[in-house]
This record gives C-alpha cells, structure tokens and sequence, in this order.
C-alpha cells in the first residue's frame, strides 16, 4: 500500500514539475512593472536578444491589453500564441546572419495578426539594423479582407462636378464654401513660386542685357538662379498629387527653409516670402466642406475631427497676423454657414435634409460630437455607449462599466428630427467618425450608406505617464525603449440586437445600405455615386 501511495505521489510530482516546465517560462512574476516609461526592469529583457524582445512585448500586451475577452471571443488563445511564437523568435537569436527590417515585420505581423482592436499600432527594433518596424494589425486585416474596396475608397473625391451647371439639375450646388489648411499652403507656395520665376527671369535678363554677372554682382548672380531652381522644384512638388496628400507638412517645411535660405535674395527681385506657421501645416482637421444642394439639402465633409481647435471662444490665436489665425477664421465661418443654413431652412419649414460626410475621416477630438451629429440632436448630450475600463494588470481586470454620453450642442437650436439625416461612411471612417455613424445608425430618421467602417473605435491614452492610473494605456516610449505599443486604455461597448454589450473592434459598423464607392465612374466623369444615392434617398422622402 505505501508502495502504492508513494507511485502516486511520484507521478503527481512529475505531472506539476511537467505543467510548471511548460507553464514557468512564461514571464509572470509578483512585482508590478511600470510600462509607462523607459523603466530598465520592465525593459532590460527586451534590449538583450529578440527573445527578450519577444517575451517583453507578451507580458506588456498580457498586463495592458483590454480585451482579452473579445479576443477569445475569435479563438485567440494568447498563451498559446506564447507558446508558438516563443522558438521563432528564439531562432532569431541563434542565426549566424543578420535579422533583415523586412524579417522581423513579417514575423511580426504574423504574430499579430488575431488582435482586433483597430486603433493599436506597434513599434519594434531591430536589434540588428537599429531600425524601429512598426505593425497595425487591424490596418492589415482591412487590407488582406477588403482589399478592392480599401483601395479604392481612400479616394477624396470632390464636389467640383455639381457646382457647374453640367450637372444632374437634382444634384446641383446653390451655396458652397471650403477651407483647407493644404489650400492655403499650396496657394501660398505656388504664388510665391511663380513670383519667384518671374522675378528671376527678369534679374536674369537684365544682368545678361548688361553684359553679364561682373565680379560685383556674380554672388548674388548665383543665388538668384539657385532661387530659380527651387521655384521650379516647389512647383514640381505641388504637380503631384501625392506629395499634396501625404507629405504637404514636409513641402512647408522645405518652404520655410528657403524663404531662411534665400529671403533676402528674394527681395532683391521683388519678392516677399512670407513663412507658413506650423500649426497651419500640421493641422489636423484638414479641410471642411459646406454645400447647399438642390432641395435644400444641407451638406458638410470633414477631413478629421478637429473643430474644437477652432469653434469654442479662446481658440483663436493670438497672432492675429498670422496665416493660422486667417485659417481658424475660414473654419469658423464655414462651420457657422452649415449649421446658420440648418437652422434657417428649418424654421422656415423649407430644410430638405442633412448630409454628414465623415468618409475618409480618421477621427479626432470627441468633443467634436457637439459640432455634428449633435448640432442637429438636443441639447444635454446623447447616451451613445458604455465605456469599460482596465483596472489592473489582471486580463479580466475592469472597472465598473460606465455609461458615456457624447456632447450635444448646448445652446438653444433646432431639433432635425422629421427631415432624413444621411450619414456617408467608409472602410477609411475610424475612431469619432464611426460614433458618429453609430449615432445616426441610432436616430429614427438615421440613414447611413457607403461600407463598413474601419473598426477602431476604442479610446486612445498616448501618454505612457498615465499607465499607472488604470495599468493600461501606452506602453513604452516612441523611438527610445525597445518595443512601444500605441493600445486603447478603455473599451466602448454597444448595445447590439441581441441585447449585449459588446465591442466591434476590428468590425466597424455595417450601413443601413451598402453601396461601395465607383471609382472608375468617379475618374471618368467626376460623379461620387455614393453622394448622389444619397441625395436621391433624401429626395424620395
């Protein structure tokens, strides 16, 4: 009998040492590590191998990451992710051959490939090159499920086709108004660049008409025809639409070099270079669009949430001299013609419906809310969601769920409830643009058409000091510690058809009508086929 027990306990023995070996190399310890700056405990691991890297990354994903639950929910198990990944990564270290950029994203990107949450993105160094990698899980997903339609839609169209009289008569513009921050740079560059060519020439002309540069005017020969040539490479800049969209902020830095560089060259032949303010080129709203259409149709497109840069009193800034205060003007006054021309239309019983265009629109500020959907609901705010919070280093660590309810505009104003509120989304529409879509989705006069928005919706904390508040949030810090993970520091949670409360990250929400965006009728004939299905639906109400 002893015999017996003592088998027993033995082969219990061996059972727990076996499931500790497997289990014990994860890396869980008792002391609570601060991810929310550059802490060497936290951190030392992953500046020794891609090991220490890889193991890092898991116990600060494990501790911050607020959505363990819903992940399940798609069959990620993330221990088991350990488990598999944890020997690739292993192997890294062991080769006799540099780890290439390429490489390491790709093993990356595979690794998580499963997180749903659509606004994390990841930044990784490469121990070998010393570059950093960075990953977007949901940005891939959208690209590898959707791929025909994401592509296609990160167009921009314009209204340019129903402000000419070549339009549909249904589909033409009475009033419209537009205010870019890229507008005004690109007109101020090219303005500039074109005075500058004109001013050259005749410098030029004039030099050569008089025998030549002589010994007292060949320096400043020299650097007119350099300005000459920076003209021309600013005005090449401005002919591709690529740099306009993507990289307009590095053109006005260029810009504002040259006007250091070459100012006083440029007075000498008639040229004032005036420089643009930084704000204007970093701006984040970038552009808001206001167009009165037939029936009485009121219009707005935003570029991204950031009206509450600019609306509120004390916005403004105080350099009234300035290209930003002349822009922060324009929004004001295009803004205020939307919503004077609801209120108008509507008093007077004459307002045919509201078009709100977030397509494109990467999101911003939540108090943006009140400027837009909430500028046509009444005053006191609309209960959109439930936020639920991380509240320890626990995956299933949470705080109480809170109801959260978005700003409305305070002030007295007219209710759109009667007249149909049109919604335009889009694979591109994150973050507000797509609490927006949910609350028209939510009015009864509601309607929303385009595609399924991104899927990010999750509320951002950026700034890693804060990690410690709720043990989640940012961890690590950009382009210094190893990894740094950008990672919601609470979850929104909507009610859904069957009751629950859940997320839809890595979703996004469906339209009440789908209808992708044409991009070959857009390029041939300049029409936005989601744009007129829109006015055609409010015109059969």
């Amino acid at each position: 009998m002893k015999r017996d027990i003592s088998h027993l306990i033995h082969h219990t023995l061996s059972i727990m040492f076996i499931a500790l070996a497997i289990t014990s190399c994860r890396p869980l310890g008792d002391d609570l590590l601060s991810y929310g700056q550059n802490d060497d405990q936290a951190f030392a691991a992953s500046k020794a191998s891609f090991e220490g890297e890889f193991t890092t990354f898991w116990l600060a994903m494990n501790e911050n990451y607020c959505i363990w639950d819903y992940e399940a929910e798609f069959g990620l198990d993330w221990d088991e992710v350990y488990d598999t990944y944890l020997p690739q990564f292993q192997a890294l270290d062991e080769r006799q051959t540099p780890v290439s950029d390429d490489e390491l994203k790709a093993l990356y990107c595979q690794f998580l490939d499963s997180i749903h949450d659509g606004h994390c993105a990841f930044q990784i160094k490469n121990r070998h090159t010393g570059h950093y990698i960075v990953v977007s899980p949901n940005l891939d997903r959208n690209m590898r499920e959707r791929p025909q339609v994401y592509t296609d839609e990160a167009t921009a169209t314009t209204l340019d086709l129903y402000r000419t009289s070549a339009a549909d008569p249904r589909y033409l513009i009475h009033d419209y108004r537009s205010t870019s921050a890229t507008e005004i740079i690109v007109e101020t560059i090219d303005s500039v660049a074109n005075r500058l060519l004109r001013g050259t020439a005749e410098y030029i002309q004039a030099v050569n008409d008089a025998g030549g540069p002589t010994p007292l005017n060949d320096s400043i020969y020299d650097a007119v025809l350099r300005l000459r040539q920076n003209a021309n490479t600013l005005l090449g800049w401005l002919a591709n639409p690529d740099i306009v969209s993507t990289s307009l902020d590095q053109v006005a830095s260029a810009y504002n070099s040259l006007c250091t560089k070459y100012g006083i060259v440029a007075s000498q032949v008639g040229v004032n270079m005036p420089t643009l303010d930084v704000k204007l080129a970093a701006d984040p709203l970038k552009y808001i669009r206001y167009a009165l259409f037939e029936g009485n149709i009121a219009y707005i497109r935003l570029g991204g949430f950031y009206l509450s840069n600019h609306l509120p009193d004390g916005a403004l800034t105080s350099d009234t001299t300035s290209f930003y205060y002349a822009y922060q003007l324009a929004v004001r006054e295009t803004w205020k013609q939307w919503f004077d021309t609801i209120q108008a239309l509507h008093n007077a019983g004459q307002l045919g419906g509201v078009i709100i265009d977030v397509r494109n629109n990467g999101g911003g500020r939540t108090d943006d809310y009140q400027y837009v959907l909430g500028a046509l609901l009444p005053s006191g705010g609309w209960e959109s969601h439930t936020l639920r919070i991380k509240n320890g280093t626990g995956r299933l660590d949470f705080a109480p769920l809170i109801p959260f309810t978005v700003k409305t505009f305070p002030t007295e104003h007219a209710v759109i409830s009667q007249q149909p509120i049109v919604l335009l989304a889009n694979s591109h529409s994150v973050s507000l643009s797509e609490n927006t879509t949910w609350g028209v989705k939510n009015q009864p006069n509601g309607y929303v058409i385009g595609t399924r928005t991104f899927g990010g919706l999750s509320a951002l904390n950026p700034v890693p000091e804060a990690y410690s508040d709720t043990y989640s949030g940012a961890f690590g810090v950009r382009d210094v510690t190893p990894i740094y993970g950008y990672v919601p520091k609470l979850i929104c949670l909507y009610q859904h058809e069957d009751g629950r409360l859940r997320p839809v990250e890595g979703v996004g929400f469906e339209p009440d009508e789908p209808l992708p965006f044409n991009l070959s009728l857009w390029q041939t004939t300049g029409r936005d086929n989601q744009l007129e299905r829109a006015l055609d639906y409010i015109h059969s109400k």
